[in-house]
Order: C-alpha cells, then sequence, then structure tokens
C-alpha cells in the first residue's frame, strides 16, 4: 500500500485549509452584498458580520446544525450578557442561517420583561445645573448639545442632521432603518444655535463635529458629560447621551399625556417601547404613596 510522506500530507492539509478561508472570505463578501440589498445601515451590517465571524470561530470544523446554533446561543448566555445583546446576536445569526439555506436551525430570542423606569433618571433641576456649568465656564459647544438633545429627543448618532440650513427651516429629517421623521427645533433653541454657529465660524453643514472635523463620536460624547457631571456635582451616573432623550420623553408625557404622539417624535415603531416613560420612578411612587389622605 502506497504511503504518502508527512511533508505531502502536511501540504495536502495546509492546501485545504487555504480553499476553506478563501471560501468563507467569498461566502462573507457575498453575505455582506445581501446585507446592503436588504438596506440594512452600516452598523447593522458591521454587527451581522461580526456575528458570522464569532459563529464560524465556535463552529470550527463541525457543519451547522441545530444542536449547534443552540449550543452557541448558551455560549452567550453563559457569557454573561444581557438578554437584550444575546437577543441582538440571535437576530444577527438567524440572518445569516436564512441566507444560507438552513432556516431549520433558526433561533427564538429570550422573552423580555418590560423595562420599568428607571430609578437613575436626570431631574430637569440636575439638567438645568449642566446648562449653568457650562454656560458660565464659556463651553458653548456642549452648552448647546445638551439643550438640542433634551429640546428634540434626538440620539447622539441623529445630530448630524441638525445643520445651519436646518436653522433656516426650523426642522430636519432623520433617516433610520428605513424610516424618516421630521425633527422640529424649537425657535428659542434656533437662536442660540444660530449664536453659537456665528461664534464658531460654522456657515454651513453639520453644527456639531468632533474635534478633527469628522463626525462627533458618542464616546467622546459621553466621557466629556461624565467630566461635566462631576464639576456641575450632579451624579455621574445620571448623565449619559440618552440621558436627555429621557429627559425630554418624561417631560413630554407630564405635559400632553399623548404616548402615540410621543412614539412618532421618538422614531420608536414600537408602542411597548416608548410605554417605558409613563412609568414612575420608585421614588416618584413612595411621594405618592405619602400624599395619600387615608
Amino acid at each position: 500500500m502506497h504511503k504518502l510522506n508527512p511533508l505531502q500530507n502536511s501540504t495536502s492539509f495546509t492546501q485545504r485549509k487555504e480553499i476553506k478561508e478563501v471560501d468563507r472570505r467569498k461566502e462573507r463578501k457575498e453575505y455582506e452584498e445581501y446585507l446592503y440589498q436588504r438596506e440594512l445601515s452600516a452598523r447593522t451590517v458591521q454587527i451581522y458580520l461580526i456575528q458570522l465571524e464569532r459563529f464560524w470561530d465556535f463552529l470550527g470544523k463541525r457543519p451547522i446544525s441545530k444542536k449547534e446554533t443552540v449550543a452557541y446561543k448558551a455560549s452567550m448566555k453563559e457569557k454573561g450578557w444581557k438578554v437584550t445583546t444575546v437577543n441582538l446576536y440571535t437576530v444577527a445569526v438567524n440572518s445569516y442561517l436564512v441566507y444560507s439555506g438552513h432556516s431549520e436551525c433558526v433561533l427564538r430570542t429570550e422573552r423580555v420583561q418590560r423595562r420599568q423606569c428607571p430609578d437613575d433618571v436626570l431631574s430637569g433641576g440636575e439638567y438645568r445645573r449642566l446648562l449653568e456649568y457650562t454656560k458660565q465656564n464659556g463651553n458653548k459647544k456642549y452648552y448647546c448639545l445638551m439643550r438640542t438633545l433634551a429640546l428634540t429627543g434626538i440620539r447622539i448618532s441623529e445630530l448630524s442632521g441638525c445643520s445651519v440650513e436646518s436653522l433656516e427651516n426650523g426642522k430636519f429629517t432623520i433617516c433610520n432603518k428605513r424610516k424618516t421623521r421630521e425633527v422640529y427645533l424649537p425657535p428659542k433653541l434656533i437662536v442660540d444655535l444660530e449664536d453659537y454657529c456665528q461664534m464658531s465660524n460654522i456657515d454651513s453643514g453639520p453644527i456639531f463635529l468632533g474635534n478633527c472635523g469628522n463626525a462627533i463620536n458618542r464616546i467622546s460624547v459621553y466621557k466629556m458629560l461624565i467630566k461635566l457631571a462631576g464639576k456641575a456635582g450632579v451624579p455621574r451616573e445620571k448623565v449619559h447621551p440618552h440621558s436627555f432623550r429621557h429627559l425630554f420623553a418624561i417631560t413630554y408625557m407630564k405635559t400632553y399625556s399623548n404616548l402615540f404622539e410621543l412614539a412618532d417624535i421618538l422614531g420608536h415603531s414600537s408602542l411597548e417601547t416608548t410605554r417605558i416613560y409613563t412609568a414612575s420612578s420608585a421614588e416618584e411612587k413612595r411621594r405618592r404613596i405619602n400624599c395619600l389622605e387615608l
């Protein structure tokens, strides 16, 4: 019986490995094109591709099967990730399973209990304290940034839509996840933004940019807000980019009590997402109970 020498065996294995890597690179590229054809955002495509790589690493040489996908989901839960995170990555893996013809291996997402209103919500007084500190210390950029977030309810990633041109119209349009909505700018905010643009020599384009003139970064904003909170005497756990969106929503609900309208303003597809702003914090519940005349 003829035997292959070890060198031949090694070369054969290396060649097979290289072919497999080429096949996966090709499949990854084709899958990426498929995701863009579905009109997913660049950020979503990036998340899906990262999860594909992780799923492939988990599989190794093993073929795709229901047993393997269930084991992969279990491995994510064992890492202590939040249910919402596991669900996000599960949806990403499911997308690839359907694309690759393995629909029978699709995973179910975990049921998420409706969130209650958190207790570490930025109050109106704390918000005004932050504004006062930034104003007194000449930080006009973050004064206007916080005002814009709090008066419109937009996300950090949506700030790029707030441009010099939008000040003339009193509104701007946001296209996110195949949804379009209009954001209205209150007159008092427009005055502040016009003053900031004039002071900063911003004649056109986005009003809020990073230090290098690129798109403003969520992490950079978060770090600056934490720094400002510490100096303004506001609890740091209450200050993050989403705090102002939350403050806007709670204030809107207390003023108008219109959940449907708020969902439309915030760009929520489901009322369940918006409903969190109708819940009371533990402190509010305690205060209301103490006021009962029984």
